[in-house]
């Protein structure tokens, strides 16, 4: 680790050679082995990725079953289960005498593998004539169960919203099992069910992507809780290989932090690093009780303690597989100077990551670089250098850099056109899917 920031200090400008010079490409494991497509549909069992979950649809009789691109049929997972919802779908049963049964489970899993899940919510249209009666009860893995009970129309059939929720104490996997069942004695009955959904409720969890102290450098990080309630966080400060990395606060040195935040309170605590000290970098996630602003800044001293630049930086609250940022690259009294870009895996799986640049007047390829970035890990890199960046640019390139995904990661990037002033480039993160240029 020393001897990369020692090199990449002789190549980049100070700045961003000590706090982007963290983990090389090469020293990235083992190829990303990614989940198999997401199967919908009765009797289907598959093991997939949607959003930031790892979803395991069990669907005997057809509660879940249908496609995600259908907008009508029997259920369907429509959008990302951490969103917060996690399935949506209609299932219409009226004018059969009988009985109507339908059942289901789905276990979602975060792929940050953080206790985050804390309850499921259901919500249904309903409505039954006659003497005909229907339910849904909802139960979940930590134990908790529900019942939905479809009110009862008179004159002509209807349907009219019913909810329910559970609560529990936070888990990285739950288990949903839902029951749809209803009798309609005679043909004149009927069982009305329709748009029904569920979601997921989550505790905040908060990512930055990148933070530095030593070598002149120190990070200070912000909570605010706006909220009328106290706020309990817990941050974890963890190192380019994933490992806990100790951060000298001026309160406590240590690589976990808890702040309590009580209505209207806030901290902004600095790193206490020695003006002399070595560099260290590494990222940091923070799970939180309720929502807060959750915030770092970078800040660089010089020799004698001045503050010569500072970059604040919001941190992220969900992950993406989709980025995109301005880049650029350029040469000052000989040195070589350009966007720094940092990377973090807050998952349990391990990614494929590729980056690839685009000229600004062309939009055309100037190259692209993939690398695998282990679960828990860390990197960071300038974008162009004559060695041991992401690319090797033209002395002079102004353009952007896409970056794609195959599990959800953070990312940022800071601007240094005019160093020593460099400061944060807006948020890159896209929604899953968008569609993105390619080189002509």
């Amino acid at each position: 680790m020393k001897e990369q920031l020692l090199r990449l200090k002789n190549w980049l400008t100070p700045a961003l050679a000590f706090a982007f010079g963290g983990l090389m490409l090469s020293g990235l494991a083992a190829r990303a082995q990614p989940l198999p497509t997401c199967v919908y549909g009765t009797g289907n069992q598959a093991p997939c990725t949607v959003g930031n979950s790892i979803v395991l649809v069990s669907d005997p009789s057809g509660v879940f079953a249908g496609s995600i691109a259908a907008t009508t049929g029997e259920g369907g997972i429509t959008n990302d289960p951490l969103n917060p919802g996690f399935f949506t779908g209609n299932i219409v049963e009226s004018g059969s005498a009988g009985q109507v049964s339908r059942s289901g489970s789905m276990t979602l899993a975060t792929l940050s593998g953080l206790p985050t899940i804390v309850g499921v919510s259901v919500s249904m249209s309903c409505g039954v004539t006659g003497a005909a009666t229907a339910s849904l009860s909802l139960s979940t893995g930590p134990g908790s169960s529900t019942v939905l009970t479809c009110p009862k129309f008179q004159i002509r059939s209807g349907t009219a919203l019913v909810t329910g929720s559970i609560t529990f104490a936070p888990v990285s996997s739950v288990t949903t099992n839902i029951t749809l069942s209803g009798a309609a004695p005679s043909s004149s009955d009927t069982v009305t069910w329709t748009n029904i959904s569920a979601q997921l409720s989550l505790t905040p969890t908060y990512f930055f992507s990148h933070l530095a102290f030593g070598g002149g450098y120190q990070t200070t990080l912000t909570y605010l809780n706006y909220s009328p309630q106290s706020v309990n966080c817990k941050t974890t400060f963890l190192s380019d290989s994933g490992a806990a990395l100790t951060v000298p606060f001026a309160d406590v040195t240590a690589s976990s932090r808890t702040d309590n935040l009580g209505p209207g309170a806030s901290i902004h605590v600095q790193t206490q690093a020695a003006v002399g000290a070595p560099v260290s970098g590494g990222w940091a996630q923070a799970q939180c009780t309720g929502p807060i602003k959750a915030s770092l800044l970078y800040r660089l001293y010089n020799s004698s303690g001045v503050p010569q630049g500072e970059a604040g930086v919001n941190a992220m609250a969900a992950p993406a597989r989709e980025f995109v940022t301005f880049a650029e690259s350029h040469t000052e009294n000989s040195t070589e100077i350009s966007t720094g870009v940092a990377w973090a895996n807050p998952t349990t799986q391990p990614a494929e990551v590729t980056i690839t640049a685009l000229d600004a007047k062309t939009g055309a390829s100037q190259g692209s670089t993939t690398f695998n970035l282990p679960s828990m890990a860390h990197g960071a890199a300038n974008v162009s250098c004559s060695t041991g960046c992401l690319f090797k640019l033209a002395s002079t390139f102004t353009g952007s850099i896409q970056i794609t995904s195959t599990v959800p990661i953070v990312s940022l990037s800071l601007n240094a056109e005019a160093f020593p002033v460099f400061s944060s480039l807006p948020p890159g993160d896209l929604p899953d899917g968008t569609s993105m240029s390619t080189a002509p």
